[in-house]
């Protein structure tokens, strides 16, 4: 990714190419949501786009994933504060 560097592919880097394949096509990624379970919304504002992801604990040490979803700010929306911003995004999320 730099200039006047080869850019090299080995054995490792085809391991781990074909591992990252294989989880992505064979564990749950998405769950559905069960609205009789707690699950949680996390929010983010940047400058230019909002996030936000839905996800419900599984137990473990990571949450399970349900949704994710973004979106980018507008002109006028630029120009808000960050408290706005971070308000804007909880309202995307509802």
């Amino acid at each position: 990714m730099k200039r006047d560097v080869t850019f090299c592919w080995n054995k490792d880097g085809k391991k781990i190419l074909d591992v990252l394949k294989e989880n992505m096509v064979t564990a749950s990624i998405l769950i559905f949501l069960d609205w009789k379970k707690e699950f949680h919304v996390h929010v983010h504002a940047s400058y230019i786009v909002l996030g936000v992801v839905l996800t419900r604990a599984s137990g473990g040490e990571l949450d399970r994933l349900i949704v994710f979803a973004s979106q980018r700010l507008s002109k006028a929306e630029n120009n808000y504060s960050t408290i706005e911003r971070e308000g804007l995004t909880i309202v995307y999320a509802l």
